[in-house]
């Protein structure tokens, strides 16, 4: 029941792109956290030769009976996705300054394809 809310993009595994990995993750869990009492984990994903990043918002009002609450945490994280490089890292050094954040630790993970897994086989 306590799933969450994964949120998968792909950026490069470079300096800018961690630091915007970092600055999404940081300031969407701060705007809803005060509603919703998140945390989050960010994971860097290797799935055989692609790379992308996920980030899993989780806690007791984001499950699946809080579908507004999942709603709110992706168009939060829209909405900060869709402003330029700059004006993110203004947004996130102002908010740092205001606010404690613990760092991120990226976490590295290998992911497989199971076949068992894919919705094809609910057919059958």
């Amino acid at each position: 029941m306590e799933k969450g809310v994964e949120i998968s993009f792909q950026l490069k595994d470079d300096k800018e792109g961690v630091r915007t990995v970092e600055a999404l993750a940081d300031l969407t869990g701060l705007e809803v956290s005060d509603q919703l009492q998140v945390h989050w984990n960010v994971f860097l994903v290797t799935l055989e030769d692609k790379k992308f990043f996920k980030v899993l918002y989780s806690g007791g009002k984001v499950t699946k009976l809080h579908p507004h609450n999942e709603k709110l945490i992706r168009d939060t994280f829209d909405r900060l996705a869709h402003l330029d490089y700059d004006q993110l890292m203004l947004k996130y050094a102002k908010a740092k300054k205001s606010h404690e954040f613990k760092p991120i630790e990226i976490k590295k993970v290998t992911e497989e394809y199971d076949l068992w897994q894919d919705n094809f086989w609910a057919y059958f």
